[in-house]
């Protein structure tokens, strides 16, 4: 199989490559000040937003189903260790309407669903009074409903071109930013490659958030 690099992944890439070397060069020139910023000296950071993401539910290709738009949640918890460090757990929630290839039994579309439950570390990597950068690497597991619109026809979702349902690896590479609206309060964003793992092959997933974060307690 070859693999093509799609631009949104590249686009992934430099945004974790930009944050890391911003990231190296505040820390050569950090002070004592951008350290002892009251916006990160919290232990718990809770997020909660909107989450998009792009997924093929079948083979693809030719004749096979065709990638479809995800639309659903996302909710986060990071406990701090340090500033830069933390650890990370993430709960998502995808939802949307798969385009069903010709088959014998003359179904056209079924609703799915996604779900993924994944923890791994948290890295903050830039620091500034209005906003902070880092990335993350999640892991766990995606459950998958594909036959939401043929659930009780007896017919299974692969003698239709599309996955079974399945409790499937699952697992998030990216980076995040943040607006700092106060001590406590901040806008993020984030872009991940979400791989899944249904069938017998990878699914190279983009998923993207936008949502509101709270920070509380204390690192002290």
């Amino acid at each position: 199989m070859i693999l093509r690099i799609r631009p949104i992944y590249a686009a992934i890439a430099f945004f974790a490559f930009f944050s890391i070397s911003t990231a190296l060069r505040a820390q050569v020139q950090a002070t004592a000040p951008v350290t002892t910023l009251p916006q990160y000296q919290q232990r718990w950071d809770l997020y909660g937003g909107y989450s998009y993401s792009h997924f093929n539910p079948g083979a693809g290709g030719g004749s096979g189903v065709a990638a479809i738009n995800l639309n659903g949640w996302n909710g986060d918890a990071t406990a701090w260790f340090r500033q830069l460090f933390g650890l990370e757990f993430s709960v998502r929630g995808y939802y949307g309407t798969i385009i069903v290839p010709p088959n014998a039994y003359n179904i056209t579309t079924s609703n799915m669903s996604e779900h993924l439950f994944m923890v791994g570390p948290n890295f903050r990597l830039v620091r500034r009074e209005n906003y902070a950068a880092g990335f993350h690497v999640l892991l766990g597991a995606a459950n998958g409903s594909f036959d939401q619109g043929f659930a009780n026809t007896g017919i299974q979702p692969y003698q239709v071109g599309i996955y079974n349902n399945k409790v499937a690896f699952g697992a998030a590479v990216g980076a995040w930013a943040d607006y700092n609206l106060n001590a406590k309060w901040a806008v993020r964003v984030t872009a991940d490659w979400q791989p899944t793992h249904y069938g017998f092959s990878t699914q190279n997933e983009f998923a993207g958030t936008a949502g509101i974060v709270y920070k509380f307690g204390s690192l002290r």
